[in-house]
């Protein structure tokens, strides 16, 4: 189709043309109508515009397949796109246990866990490895790396790859190192600290950009990648771990002192020069999904979750994790 042009000189004539409740939901059926249009108005001239996507969408019965659904990430879609009315499937022997842990949530919305070997279809998959697609047709439809896999297949497939996830997940590599300082700190002791650092992301901040993709359409093949923006040292993140979990130490044992009660401006962000050489793992291209995103609801990739509750809420985990009051 082509582009409509509605000419205005004041955008408001055009909004005032026509009763507010009745505009909202002329809008709302167009929404849910063309869902391969993308339609917005434009503040310059008070133009009304259409134009062609290339997204993949979900469709009415498309579902979200978690094969990975004991994963922190797939936890965190759960808990965020539920109550966004996104249907979930998970393997059937997780099904159970999951349904469990969203009792709550499937309590207003009892359909939108269901099983994957039973969902007629499946337009999105979440997973950790390559196999569990074996018995899908993979050829339009984007699949989740939560992380990135060794090779990329071609084709029409989408592939999405995680890098840098904050998690616990001990058979993670990352959780792995999180369980590992916190044993550490807890007998104060200091890792030794390798030289790469990381472009560190929460689970609610990239659950909620991809939960926004899922929404409003996929691009259609290639890869994307999903971090963080800023980098941050290894030798800065352990700092910033070890202060919390001494602060967990003290609140559990009462004993308090003046470091742990003065206050701070949280984790230090030095200004750069990029000019020069930077001695660091070069971060993954964010260009594709900012630009996605940005198309999709007008804001790129913007994380929102400051570094340190990011790991005030892996320390909560781990102190959980490990049975402490």
């Amino acid at each position: 189709m082509d582009d409509i042009f509605i000419e205005d000189e004041n955008p408001a004539n055009f909004l005032g043309c026509c009763d507010r409740f009745e505009y909202e939901i002329l809008i709302f059926f167009c929404i849910f109508q063309l869902k391969n249009r993308n339609i917005g108005i434009s503040r310059e001239r008070g133009i009304l515009h259409e134009r062609a996507s290339s997204g993949i969408y979900m469709g009415d019965e498309g579902r979200i397949a978690l094969h990975a659904a004991s994963h922190p990430l797939a936890r965190t879609l759960l808990e965020r796109g539920i109550p966004q009315f996104h249907r979930f499937s998970v393997p059937q022997f997780e099904r159970l246990r999951v349904q469990k842990e969203h009792a709550s949530a499937l309590e207003h919305f009892p359909e939108a866990i269901g099983s994957i070997s039973d969902s007629a279809s499946v337009s999105v998959h979440v997973t950790e490895r390559q196999n569990d697609l074996s018995s899908f047709g993979q050829t339009v439809s984007p699949v989740i790396y939560l992380s990135p896999p060794g090779e990329l297949e071609e084709g029409m497939n989408l592939q999405i790859h995680i890098h840098d996830l904050l998690t616990t997940d001990a058979s993670t590599e990352v959780g792995e190192m999180f369980h590992q300082w916190w044993e550490m700190a807890n007998r104060d002791e200091t890792p030794i600290i390798g030289l790469d650092g990381a472009y560190w992301c929460s689970c609610d901040d990239v659950a909620e950009g991809l939960l926004r993709l899922i929404k409003g359409g996929f691009p259609s093949g290639g890869s994307m990648n999903v971090c963080g923006r800023r980098y941050w040292s290894m030798e800065a993140t352990w700092l910033e771990f070890e202060m919390l979990v001494s602060r967990t130490l003290a609140g559990r044992e009462g004993r308090f002192n003046l470091s742990h009660l003065q206050a701070d401006e949280g984790p230090v962000v030095e200004v750069e020069d990029l000019k020069t050489a930077q001695k660091r793992i070069p971060r993954p291209s964010l260009d594709r999904l900012h630009e996605s995103l940005e198309s999709i609801s007008n804001e790129g990739w913007n994380p929102r979750t400051p570094f340190r509750q990011s790991l005030m809420l892996i320390v909560a985990e781990l102190a959980h994790h490990y049975k402490m009051s």
